[in-house]
């Protein structure tokens, strides 16, 4: 049997937690401005599955693991920060060539939408992430009679409400990109692009 009045409140927490401003949100708002909706998908898939992962993880026991070795978060935290700031290089680098160097094959790479696998990646060392799957985990796992029937609960629910929600940051990040897709426009998208990711990685690391 499903509690309705702690159902009522994952609801509410999992909508709030998800729409309110952080580094995944940012990121995928900044992707989906720089390369469109459609080549920030594997990006958003990533984020929601790392986002699944999470709350699974920490329903059987992440909360307990991370108060016993925090050094562990630590150590997420600093591998994300390590790898955003590597990317953020490139986009500034780029955001320093003129257009035809950018549009060069050989540069054509230096630049691209993130994978599924790096949105996954992300969430794991991002702290807003952790501590929202930790805490949704400890509050509504009585949300039904086993933990294994919470965990399904508190899936479905991100699934039906979670996943929409985080999808308005990839559809304003594409309302952003019609404005800015005009090539005058590459070279300074390039330096958001490498500033947000940047700002993102110090956000990780010092949250």
């Amino acid at each position: 049997m499903i509690n309705t009045t702690l159902l009522g409140s994952l609801i509410s927490l999992t909508f709030l937690s998800i729409i309110t401003p952080g580094p995944s949100n940012i990121m995928m708002m900044s992707s989906s401005a720089l390369f469109g909706w459609r080549r920030t998908i594997p990006l958003y898939l990533g984020i929601n599955f790392g986002s699944g992962v999470l709350v699974t993880a920490s329903v059987f026991g992440l909360g307990a693991i991370l108060e016993a070795w925090p050094w562990l978060l630590f150590i997420a935290k600093l591998f994300g920060t390590l790898w955003l700031s590597f990317l953020s290089i490139k986009f500034f680098r780029n955001s320093f060539k003129d257009s035809n160097q950018i549009q060069a094959p050989e540069n054509q790479k230096t630049v691209r939408p993130f994978y599924f696998y790096e949105g996954v990646l992300m969430q794991w060392a991002n702290p807003k992430a952790i501590i929202v799957a930790i805490a949704i985990a400890a509050a509504f796992i009585d949300i039904s009679d086993t933990p294994a029937k919470s965990l399904s609960v508190i899936v479905l629910i991100f699934i039906f409400i979670g996943m929409p929600t985080a999808s308005t940051w990839l559809f304003l990040g594409n309302i952003i990109n019609k404005f800015m897709s005009n090539e005058k426009y590459n070279k300074k998208f390039n330096f958001v692009m490498g500033l947000s990711i940047l700002l993102t990685a110090f956000v990780i690391l010092f949250a």
